[in-house]
């Protein structure tokens, strides 16, 4: 919530540098810490913005009019948070003097006491309420005599202050203090020397606090030695502040690493040691007795403000070295036992050196049990597991030497406990396994795969034995039925052999036939063409017919005719012999022409007549011989395809005998392979039963290999039907089929090989 009091810490500084218009253009971590502002919101901004609306107009009044003076100005100020909180300040302001000018205004505040809070709201309040006046600040009795003796004093501790600044490297506050109030406590006793002044009892007081170092308060002396004394304190405590971030961090930097576990120690560039920190010193404080022995003049406690050299036993080299080095440099000392890991951090600034941070990592442990770990590594390789970690150590190193220690004993007691099962497995004695025990991780994985492994074995050995007894019995049946295989064979080779003779008989008959076939189905085709030749004669026999036919038409049409004209002639014969009648005697003649003519007319009548008759017998028997040439021209055109037929099939006949005596060629080729296959085969059978005999003896040596080994348990019996003698090829398939499940069955335990 807005409006709250903000405490300051106690060691809080606060400075702050405006220009001539209360602009802000310096300030350092106090201000902007008390503040609550951003940089950006700060810088070049008015000094107001700080400014609290309970603090009286006439405060502000009395400052400004004060510094433009060129006088310091003090007073208790209530400044506004950004976020509207309060804070409570003994502020001190001073003008800023350069070539006789005021350039700039500094101000340095400090967190006002409970007393001066209070008293302070209670005076700002009555002002407001104009129940008193405001207290201003007071003027010495000649500004300008004090400004002439002032600005000299005033510059010369400047210069000494910034002097002890630049070349400073180590000390306090109060040390720098000290040394600018020692310059101006020379300037002030020249001052005294020549104006044989006296002090005020406030003065006494004033200066017996700067003595003191004591230079937040304003010393309440009004003559001019008062006011350059506080011009004096005011530069001194704008040099503390701006040294406070400095003094802070460096504060801030000492907390963190007294509280690092980590071993720090801070030289300078004359390797004067400046600082250790806690752990640092208790590890010296730890191995002092140790050191002693090879560096006499160390001692835990004294090494602050001694120099590296005691540290080493060879300075000079060190010295040479530590100058040399550039960046971090890392070495390694091993010195009265111990082993310590040095990182030599050089600190550099405007390109010259001005110290060194060293980090001194105590390795002992780390190293003892590195060293004694490789040597237990190195029995390891060498085949020994009995060997422990010995070193001490402590922590981490203690759990880690403990763990190995543990792991190590575990893994002698399983490869002792391995070598007595092998050493036993190496007697046929397979009924040993490891010792109970508690196993853990993979020393509990090789314990069981030990065990799991051990049964796997008495198991093969077991079914080893059994498999052997089943393949003895095998093998003597397989070498029966391969000699009866092999008398087998050997007939069936004979009976190809009679085969192939038959085949070569038929191929040569087929062949015959072949060629017979080929010639039947010439004659064949030269009877085609003889049939083909009669059939286009009798077409053209039909066709001189049919026009002899067409003929003898014609004829009896013309013959038509001409018993027409002897019939008219007939007619007119008879018109004539009347007529010649009627002419009496003059027609006699003419009578007797138409007698000759009609005799003529009836002989043509009657002779057509009969030409008639012949030409109708020819028509029809000339139709009887188109119908019959008509038929035998269709009969003869059967005949012309049934010779096609007959000569197709006799083709096909021929072509069907080649084939048959190319399958018999083939059938015979193949029966000779089958011969030789047959002939490989009895040669095989004979290798078989060879094998068996020897498989036989094999599987019992196996037997008596594997009698050597004790399972703890009776080896199974097996019930094996002895096979008998094969009677014939199915009997034998039968005696093989009989044989075969017992031989898969060891087969499938066999499987577990693969697991093993």
């Amino acid at each position: 919530m807005a409006g709250q009091e903000f405490i300051l810490p106690k060691d809080l500084v606060i400075l702050s540098t405006s220009d001539l218009h209360g602009n802000i253009i310096d300030y350092n971590e106090g201000f902007k810490e008390a503040s609550g502002y951003s940089d950006s919101e700060l810088i070049n901004q008015p000094h107001n913005l700080l400014r609290h609306p309970d603090m009286p107009k006439e405060a502000f009044k009395d400052f400004w009019d004060t510094i433009q003076a060129g006088l310091p100005w003090q007073g208790i100020v209530k400044n506004k948070r950004k976020n509207g909180d309060y804070y409570w300040v003994s502020a001190n302001a001073a003008p800023v003097f350069k070539d006789g000018k005021i350039t700039s205004y500094l101000s340095v505040r400090y967190p006002a006491t409970d007393e001066q809070k209070q008293f302070a709201s209670q005076l700002y309040a009555d002002i407001k309420a104009g129940k008193v006046g405001f207290p201003w600040t007071p003027r010495p009795e000649s500004q300008v005599g004090l400004l002439k003796t002032t600005l000299p004093l005033l510059a010369g501790v400047g210069g000494v202050l910034a002097a002890v600044a630049s070349n400073a490297t180590t000390g306090g506050l109060m040390g720098l203090a000290w040394l600018g109030l020692s310059v101006a406590a020379m300037g002030y006793l020249a001052y005294l020397a020549h104006t044989k002044q006296h002090f005020s009892a406030n003065l006494l007081k004033g200066i017996e606090d700067l003595n003191n170092s004591q230079f937040q308060q304003r010393i309440n002396d009004n003559s001019q030695l008062g006011f350059m004394l506080n011009l004096i304190r005011s530069r001194v405590a704008e040099f503390a502040a701006r040294n406070y971030d400095n003094i802070r961090a460096s504060d801030e930097l000492i907390t963190a690493l007294n509280a690092a576990s980590t071993n720090i120690m801070v030289a300078d560039q004359h390797f004067t040691i400046k600082s250790i920190n806690k752990s640092l010193h208790q590890m010296f404080t730890r191995n002092e007795a140790q050191l002693k022995q090879v560096l006499p003049n160390f001692n835990a406690s004294k090494v602050v403000g001694s120099n590296m050299d005691m540290l080493h036993q060879d300075p000079a080299h060190q010295r040479a070295l530590l100058e040399k080095i550039q960046e971090p440099w890392t070495s390694e000392l091993r010195v009265a036992g111990l082993v310590l890991r040095l990182t030599v951090v050089p600190i550099v600034k405007d390109g010259k050196k001005r110290g060194y941070v060293v980090e001194w990592l105590d390795r002992t442990q780390e190293a003892n049990i590195t060293d004694d770990i490789v040597r237990v590594m190195d029995d390891m390789s060498n085949g020994r597991f009995d060997s422990q970690v010995t070193a001490e150590a402590e922590g981490v190193l203690k759990t880690m030497k403990d763990n190995i220690n543990s792991a190590l004993m575990q893994l002698n007691k399983v490869m002792m406990g391995l070598h007595a099962v092998l050493a036993a497995q190496a007697d046929g004695d397979l009924t040993q396994t490891l010792p109970d025990g508690v196993y853990k991780g993979q020393i509990h994985d090789l314990k069981n795969a030990i065990t799991y492994a051990g049964e796997k074995l008495k198991e093969v050995v077991s079914a080893s034995t059994e498999a052997a007894q089943v393949v003895s019995d095998a093998s003597s049946q397989v070498s029966e039925s391969s000699a009866d295989l092999s008398e087998r064979v050997q007939s069936q080779a004979a009976i190809l052999q009679q085969t192939s003779s038959t085949m070569h008989q038929m191929s040569s008959a087929i062949e015959n036939t072949s060629q017979n076939s080929q010639k039947a189905a010439g004659l064949t085709h030269e009877v085609k063409s003889q049939s083909i030749d009669g059939a286009q004669v009798m077409a053209q026999t039909l066709a001189a017919m049919e026009a002899i036919e067409e003929s003898s038409h014609k004829i009896a049409d013309i013959i038509s005719l001409i018993d027409s004209i002897a019939f008219q002639t007939n007619l007119l014969a008879l018109n004539a012999a009347v007529e010649a009648a009627r002419a009496g005697e003059h027609g006699r003649g003419f009578a007797v022409v138409a007698g000759e003519v009609r005799d003529l007319a009836q002989k043509s009548a009657e002779a057509s007549k009969e030409i008639r008759g012949l030409i109708d017998v020819s028509v029809e028997r000339v139709s009887k011989g188109t119908h019959l040439a008509k038929k035998s021209g269709d009969y003869l055109n059967q005949i012309t395809d049934s010779i096609q037929e007959v000569a197709d099939m006799i083709q096909q006949i021929a072509d069907a005998s080649a084939e048959q005596s190319l399958g018999v060629a083939q059938v015979n080729e193949a029966i000779t392979q089958i011969d030789s296959v047959t002939q490989q085969n009895a040669a095989l059978v004979e290798e078989t039963t060879a094998a068996a005999i020897s498989l036989d003896s094999e599987s019992s040596s196996l037997r008596n290999t594997m009698a050597y080994f004790k399972t703890g348990s009776q080896t199974r019996a097996l019930s094996v039907k002895t096979p008998q003698p094969a009677k014939s090829a199915l009997a034998n398939k039968k005696s093989t089929q009989a044989a075969l499940p017992k031989t898969l069955s060891r087969a499938s335990e066999g499987d577990e090989w693969a697991e093993f």
